[in-house]
């Protein structure tokens, strides 16, 4: 009797059940849209097959509209969809990496500016808590964690444990899929920290149905409803305008994230430190994310030059009459300390 091949009803069923779940959950959406216009785009121009020609063809059509930031997740989305939904692996496709990365040539990405520790402490230090007590209680989380929007919406209040000196902080389900702990001291700032979040803790209403830790605050209350992450992303520009910065809007949701890795990194902080603080695998990723400021770049001119610079070789020339040396028309000045200030753009 002759075996036959075709697989049950039943089984493929499960399996394609089970490809479903392999796009990530919370981004899913996103995943089947990109996929819809890669088939709208087959049916318009006639192809069924999917070549390494056809897909340069889609991302060189879509690059007029996607800037070469936006192409490359796209291409990413692409790429797992049609691994799930076709069985097709499109990563071997050679020249389509190379297209990606000859058009990305020169391109800068637009990031969120950051705020200073000069900045924290001035708005830490003039806002009234009366109007913005969960703003100082959300830029303490979000500095001291290097937070998504995401993540301090998230937050509930059994993610947080104070031990009357420290607060430990757990970030449940991240977009890495992993815990990530974080501590908020009481020093470091001219504010005490853990005041400003026990102050604002403290006006939790008794019987609230939820337990996210970020309520609605309104002259000096909390309400129960939580705050919602939009909220969050709009908070940086928020602070940025209260402190009169130049262009508050440049200030995004990512500003918290970048900011905590920006201070880390000025602080002393490695790569390694910093990737395992913001929870970053690519140390590529993670370099992005510290903001390339002047007085960083001072520090390092300093530590070419060598800080102090003293002259030990004593310079002998015809003319002694100079209390300096003097060499073909050039002062030497011993035991001086130099700054160099260097004025690149970003």
């Amino acid at each position: 009797m002759e075996k036959s091949n075709e697989v049950p009803e039943n089984i493929l069923k499960k399996a394609n059940l089970l490809r479903e779940k392999l796009l990530p959950v919370k981004s899913k959406a996103a995943y089947e849209k990109v996929y819809a216009s890669f088939c709208y785009w087959r049916e318009n121009n006639k192809v069924s097959a999917v070549t390494e020609e056809v897909i340069l063809a889609y991302l060189d059509e879509k690059q007029e509209t996607l800037s070469p930031a936006s192409l490359w997740p796209h291409y990413s989305m692409l790429k797992s969809s049609l691994k799930v939904k076709e069985n097709l692996c499109i990563e071997k496709f050679c020249s389509v990496t190379a297209y990606l990365k000859q058009i990305n040539v020169g391109h800068h990405a637009k990031k969120s500016k950051v705020l200073s520790r000069e900045h924290i402490e001035k708005f830490f230090l003039e806002a009234a808590d009366e109007t913005y007590l969960f703003v100082k209680a959300a830029l303490i989380f979000g500095i001291a964690g290097a937070c998504r929007r995401k993540e301090l919406c998230d937050l509930t209040v059994n993610d947080i444990q104070d031990t009357g000196e420290v607060l430990i902080v757990t970030l449940r389900d991240t977009k890495t899929h992993l815990d990530r702990k974080f501590t908020i001291i009481g020093e470091g700032f001219v504010v005490n920290p853990l005041t400003i979040y026990r102050k604002y803790a403290s006006l939790r209403p008794v019987n609230t149905s939820h337990d996210r830790f970020f309520l609605f605050y309104n002259i000096g209350k909390c309400t129960r409803q939580p705050v919602g992450i939009n909220t969050f992303g709009q908070l940086p520009s928020k602070i940025a305008a209260y402190l009169k910065l130049e262009d508050p809007k440049t200030y995004t949701g990512h500003c918290f994230r970048r900011s905590s890795a920006t201070l880390l990194a000025a602080g002393g902080g490695d790569l390694v430190s910093v990737k395992r603080h913001g929870g970053w695998r690519s140390s590529t990723v993670a370099e992005g994310y510290i903001e390339d400021c002047e007085e960083e770049r001072i520090k390092i001119a300093r530590k070419v030059f060598g800080g102090t610079t003293t002259t030990t070789t004593e310079l002998s020339t015809s003319d002694t009459s100079s209390s300096s040396s003097l060499t073909n028309g050039v002062q030497y000045f011993h035991k001086c300390e130099f700054h160099f200030h260097t004025n690149e753009k970003n």
